[in-house]
């Protein structure tokens, strides 16, 4: 009874001032992203033409000052990290209001600016691996993203030569019973996750190994090297062939 008194009462009044918090920090930094984009296409509205070739110019200014406004977003959220001090999700098990709960949110929150206003326009392009180093991820040479459903940057590992599938969940994070549970993802070279699979925290692939399109990788799960695992909750259904041969050629 007293802990339903208290969600009524405090929970809840707490998550909206969090909220308007959020949205705060989320008006600061978005606009400081836009500031070069606003200053484009002022400098183009002032440019001396006339009739539709200043109204042409003006459009492609307004266009190209979208992707300024993404691309400075992709250098200045690493940087928010260290004045909001969201460094990173914390591993372990924690309550939501906690320090460690406003850390993964803060944290959570900077990506989450750049999924809902830039990202798909970086996808499977090497600025994406990037943002995600300066956001804290390690990642090897050569790796493909094509998904922009990634969280919990600082506690993933992805080997040389990844492919990171269409719209694939790469979290390192759950909520269980009421609270968070964090731990590191460790996917390892030449590694292929297809399209729209999830993978859980505490997971770790091997190198070489597949994992099919649309499974689901449950918390803590060890696939082993050149392993291929599918389905939900995905387990092993094969063996790449050549896995073993890869394998020791990589070790010489």
């Amino acid at each position: 009874m007293a802990e339903q008194v208290w969600k009524r009462r405090i929970l809840t009044p707490l998550q909206v001032l969090l909220s308007l918090a959020l949205f705060a920090e989320a008006a600061l930094v978005l606009g400081l992203a836009a500031f070069p984009a606003i200053k484009l296409a002022v400098w183009a509205q002032g440019l001396p033409l006339s009739g539709n070739l200043h109204v042409l110019v003006l459009g492609i200014a307004l266009g190209a000052a979208y992707f300024v406004f993404g691309i400075t977003l992709l250098v200045l959220l690493p940087l928010a990290r260290w004045v909001t001090f969201a460094r990173g999700t914390p591993v372990g098990t924690f309550s939501y209001v906690s320090r460690e709960g406003w850390r993964w949110a803060s944290y959570n929150a900077l990506t989450l600016f750049l999924r809902f206003s830039f990202v798909n326009w970086v996808r499977l392009t090497p600025f994406l691996p990037a943002y995600h180093r300066l956001m804290g991820m390690r990642i090897g040479a050569r790796v493909q993203i094509n998904t922009a459903v990634v969280s919990d940057q600082n506690l993933i590992t992805i080997g040389d030569d990844t492919v990171i599938g269409g719209d694939v969940t790469l979290v390192a994070h759950v909520a269980e019973r009421g609270r968070l549970h964090a731990a590191p993802v460790v996917i390892g070279r030449n590694v292929t996750v297809g399209l729209m699979a999830v993978i859980f925290p505490g997971c770790v692939i091997g190198d070489g190994a597949v994992l099919a399109a649309g499974s689901v990788l449950s918390k803590g799960s060890r696939v082993g090297a050149g392993e291929i695992w599918s389905g939900v909750p995905a387990r092993r259904v094969g063996r790449r062939h050549g896995a073993r041969r890869e394998a020791r050629a990589q070790a010489i």
